[in-house]
């Protein structure tokens, strides 16, 4: 598997992933009605911004996944994940956090958020394997923190 930083030129890998998991997950993993396979939404994912980082996973030329953080302030992001349903598993959500928490306190940012339905158990097990602890919750929602200190981060195994 090889983790890198997503790029406009990856529209069509990302999309790949969006279609390669299903609306319920979709729905699980961002909760919200936005059109993922809009064009302007895809690309706001793989474009070059001042405020957003993101990673891409690829196994041989097939995409399994992209984690993205958007910055909060100067010091917290705010993470958003997705793993295309065939590569569940396989270690890939923790690839993606691995690359992006490191590429996060390369710039400086000292907290990673996020936030996830309850039901959403894929991803609190990938918190909960990071080290995110549970900051809020709030009905059907957690908001999980996850301090960016030098001996923090996802456990090396």
């Amino acid at each position: 598997m090889i983790v890198r930083p997503i790029e406009p030129s990856d529209e069509d890998a990302y999309r790949a992933i969006l279609e390669a998991t299903s609306a319920e997950d979709r729905y699980c993993r961002f909760f919200h009605r936005v059109d993922h396979f809009d064009p302007a939404e895809i690309r706001r994912f793989v474009e070059t911004r001042s405020d957003t980082m993101g990673v891409i996973a690829f196994d041989d030329a097939a995409p399994l996944g992209a984690a993205h953080a958007v910055l909060v302030d100067d010091e917290t992001a705010e993470l958003a994940i997705v793993v295309a349903g065939g590569a569940r598993h396989e270690g890939v959500g923790t690839a993606l956090l691995d690359a992006l928490i490191a590429r996060l306190k390369q710039r400086g940012l000292r907290r990673l958020i996020a936030c996830s339905l309850r039901e959403n158990r894929a991803f609190e097990h990938l918190a909960r394997h990071a080290g995110f602890t549970v900051d809020l919750a709030d009905g059907a929602a957690w908001r999980w923190v996850l301090p960016l200190t030098a001996d923090l981060g996802t456990p090396t195994r």
